[in-house]
């Protein structure tokens, strides 16, 4: 007897040790979590398809549209094998619309009827609804601000349509190389990332030029605050905080490794897109910078130049970078335009009227709005583009090495010129709707609900303004990372974006390369919500990660 109760309390205190020391007994829980992303910015019809027996057209009210249901007119669904016949000799029903699938799985009329009650109980009805209206999705998003009115170049690329599926994403990080920005333009607040000025050197990217401002001109075009009730419009609508300025010009004028140290800084500052509204020869030490740029899957898009002229210029000319002309207000190639066997797209660029409108600076009005014309207004359109087709998961290459950005844009341009490719517009006008709804392989950011071995247990997607929320956990102890796998290979490597709970780095652009072990174990033992006390950071995995 004293011997099964010491064995007893063996095998109790061995359970209460294992428990305490290795959680080898795990309470069941059922639980959810919630939290934030954030990146991390280091310093500096077939008509035999269906059977349908009558003709059926209804008339719509105010009422009924106000309701959102047509007035005793009603949906009777029948149970598989029944059909109207079981309500025909109903008193007061009259039969306005039948359809059936072949299969006969499906079947229901429509009724017009003062007494619904009537068909209840009725063997084979299987239910019984108000016949309710559903409107076309597929209208036009029309900003508020006073001047979108003369934004021409916006119905022309569809972006209100687009604007309706798609406004941009805190996640996406577009780097614009270019005379800096007006950094304190109320139509540009918010929207700043740390920036740099590689003429002097320092950490303000400021645009002085009060003749041109030409880069708080491109940038309103890519990510003005958009529906703010004031001034213009922007692609991605200004919502988030995802653009790197950096000041390479003064005077208009920069020189060839200025320019390279510039895409350099991008790639190493986590821009996944880089545009260059500018044009210059070739150059060893740029062609050396776009490499290391397309190397860590970041999409470039240029100025095809304003020279009117199929001499190449460049950074457009390199073939890993989208090269893109411009359109006046018909649709036509703009006279000053570059063409030639490197031009990829066109987009609106402006005439000398009308020009593309946008933000922009002068010493008399200070903060203001400009009229610009040039294949430099065309590009951040096509950036903007790409922004959004980032946004909503399109990134890296397919199996054939095509940029997937750049295989949409080409699927989905409008052919302006000779059909196909043709050295004037390339492969056409870029057109955002269209894009925005090609069948392309998605490369999402992910949430991943790790084990403390690294299995993904759980996964959703991020969503645009970095939130996340994933249900159904069961696990104790979890870990959590997030990852975009930018060329599709399921391998976590250069080009990627990538984050730990819990890991952060001061010196990200040179040791950026977090793994499981740097994450934090979180714990769980009681059901119910939870949201993570801080947000994730994330970054492009670098060549240094080792992976």
């Amino acid at each position: 007897m004293l011997l099964r109760k010491f064995f007893a309390l063996l095998i109790t205190l061995f359970i209460v040790l294992c428990f305490s020391l290795t959680g080898c007994i795990k309470p069941e829980v059922y639980y959810s979590l919630s939290g934030q992303v954030i990146f991390y910015f280091p310093e500096t019809s077939a008509i035999d398809n269906f059977q349908r027996t009558a003709a059926y057209s209804p008339t719509f009210s105010t009422k009924d549209i106000e309701q959102g249901f047509l007035s005793n007119q009603f949906v009777v669904l029948f149970d598989r094998g029944f059909n109207s016949g079981i309500i025909s000799g109903v008193s007061g029903v009259e039969i306005l619309d039948e359809f059936y699938s072949r299969d006969g799985s499906l079947g229901y009329a429509v009724v017009k009827t003062n007494d619904p009650s009537s068909l209840y109980g009725i063997e084979g009805v299987k239910s019984i609804e108000p016949e309710k209206i559903f409107t076309l999705q597929s209208e036009e998003s029309v900003p508020n601000d006073p001047l979108y009115p003369y934004q021409w170049n916006y119905p022309m690329i569809q972006m209100p349509q687009a604007w309706t599926i798609a406004r941009g994403s805190s996640t996406v990080v577009v780097a614009v190389i270019d005379s800096g920005a007006r950094l304190d333009h109320p139509d540009l607040e918010g929207v700043f990332l740390p920036g740099y000025d590689l003429i002097n050197g320092d950490d303000d990217p400021t645009d002085y030029d009060p003749v041109r401002s030409h880069g708080t001109h491109v940038i309103g075009t890519i990510a003005a605050k958009t529906n703010n009730s004031l001034g213009v419009s922007g692609i991605t609508w200004g919502e988030y905080c995802t653009i790197i300025p950096i000041k390479i010009f003064e005077a208009g004028k920069t020189t060839d490794d200025i320019l390279a140290s510039s895409i350099i800084f991008a790639v190493d500052h986590g821009a996944k897109i880089i545009n260059m509204s500018l044009a210059g020869p070739d150059s060893p030490v740029v062609a050396a910078a776009i490499q290391y740029a397309s190397e860590n899957e970041v999409l470039m898009i240029a100025a095809s130049g304003n020279y009117y002229s199929s001499r190449p210029y460049y950074p457009a000319s390199y073939e890993e970078v989208l090269s893109v002309g411009a359109v006046d207000n018909t649709m036509q190639r703009a006279s000053y335009s570059n063409y030639g066997e490197h031009l990829d797209f066109v987009a609106p660029g402006g005439s000398s009227s009308p020009q593309i409108l946008s933000t922009g600076y002068s010493f008399g009005e200070g903060n203001t709005y400009s009229a610009m014309y040039g294949t430099s207004m065309a590009a951040p359109h096509v950036t903007g583009l790409a922004a959004l087709l980032m946004a909503q998961g399109y990134a890296g290459r397919d199996s054939s090495g095509e940029e997937i950005i750049r295989k949409i844009l080409r699927g989905t341009a409008l052919d302006l010129g000779d059909p196909g490719w043709d050295q004037y517009y390339g492969y056409g006008l870029i057109q955002a709707f269209d894009a925005l709804n090609f069948d392309e392989e998605r490369r999402p950011l992910l949430v991943q609900i790790l084990s403390t071995s690294g299995q993904v247990l759980k996964e959703a997607e991020v969503e645009a303004d970095g939130s996340f929320h994933v249900s159904g956990l069961t696990e104790n102890y979890i870990k959590i990372r997030i990852w975009r796998d930018f060329n599709g290979n399921k391998e976590i490597d250069k080009g990627d974006l990538l984050g730990y709970y819990g890991f952060s780095s001061s010196s990200a652009t040179t040791t950026w390369h977090p793994e499981i072990e740097n994450a934090v174990t979180l714990s769980f033992f009681s059901s119910g919500h939870n949201e993570l006390e801080t947000p994730v950071q994330f970054f492009p995995v670098n060549e240094s990660s080792g992976y």
